[in-house]
């Protein structure tokens, strides 16, 4: 296909690769073709970060009773 036609039905076309078509288009002679790569996912491109600063297993002891909170707290 021609720019002008990749142009005027551009999301389409995009959509036509996202679904693994590839679509070629012609440009001042040239030869280009847009796809989706492989096997990509959004998971795989996640980058791991420490979140948590000191000792991870004492989030999980509390030495706080129900006694100590506020009311306002509760809502």
């Amino acid at each position: 296909m021609k720019a002008t036609d990749l142009r005027k039905n551009l999301f389409q076309n995009l959509d036509h690769a996202l679904q693994g078509q590839v679509v070629l288009i012609e440009y001042k002679g040239r030869k280009l073709e847009i796809s989706a790569p492989a096997g990509v996912s959004k998971l795989s491109r996640a980058v791991v970060r420490d979140a948590i600063v000191g000792d991870a297993d004492s989030l999980i002891r509390s030495e706080w009773d129900e006694s100590q909170w506020k009311e306002s707290d509760r809502l």
